[in-house]
């Protein structure tokens, strides 16, 4: 399970670092398979960014990826309910945690994105014209292939991911659960405690 989550936490944050170098009005389909191509393809050829530098993936995070998402609502989603019994001080430290969080678990599972292809991206119809789920899958020699879903939204401007599904398991509702045991049994603060003590020890066993 954890190897299942670095790798949604991977996918997820490479696609929108290189969300700046695709076209903004593209297609749900072909947005997810440039970029998806492009993250493997950066991956691939550029030491720092493989060998999980961490200033080099901050910088990736800070001037590729943040610009892209909304990521306070994606935080939200993953507090669920309690989010509206945060303050703003929990709220932005919270956030900044969280963040931290898929950091440092995105820098310690980016080789697990090494000798991967795309195959063509489908979709798959919403109710809602806003929403649609597209459809991947990596592959590669001698490994079981997997199956990797993008949540798109359209913000009336163009398709932005908001969730990454890899073997059945979505990012933000993994966490969603994760946090919901936590803030049923000690609250917002024992959460924030929580995700300190996370990213504490995922930062010192970087190298490792």
């Amino acid at each position: 399970m954890k190897k299942l989550i670095s790798l949604i936490v991977v996918f997820f944050l490479s696609v929108f670092g290189v969300a700046a170098t695709a076209e903004p009005s593209l297609a749900p389909e072909k947005l997810v398979m440039d970029v998806s191509t492009q993250v493997l393809d950066e991956i691939k050829k550029d030491p720092a960014l493989a060998a999980a530098d961490p200033a080099h993936v901050n910088q990736l995070v800070d001037k590729k990826i943040l610009p892209y998402t909304d990521f306070a609502t994606m935080t939200r989603m993953a507090v669920g309910p309690s989010w509206r019994k945060a303050n703003e001080a929990q709220r932005k430290e919270i956030m900044q945690l969280f963040r931290t969080l898929l950091v440092a678990v995105y820098s310690g599972a980016l080789k697990e994105a090494n000798n991967y292809t795309v195959e063509p991206a489908k979709s798959r119809p919403s109710n809602d014209p806003r929403l649609t789920i597209v459809r991947t899958r990596l592959v590669a020699s001698q490994r079981d292939p997997i199956q990797l879903d993008y949540r798109l939204m359209n913000t009336g401007k163009d398709w932005k991911i908001f969730d990454v599904c890899v073997g059945g398991v979505w990012l933000v509702e993994n966490y969603r659960s994760q946090f919901a045991s936590v803030i049923g049994n000690s609250g917002l603060t024992g959460l924030i405690a929580q995700l300190k003590d996370r990213v504490q020890k995922l930062e010192a066993n970087k190298g490792k």
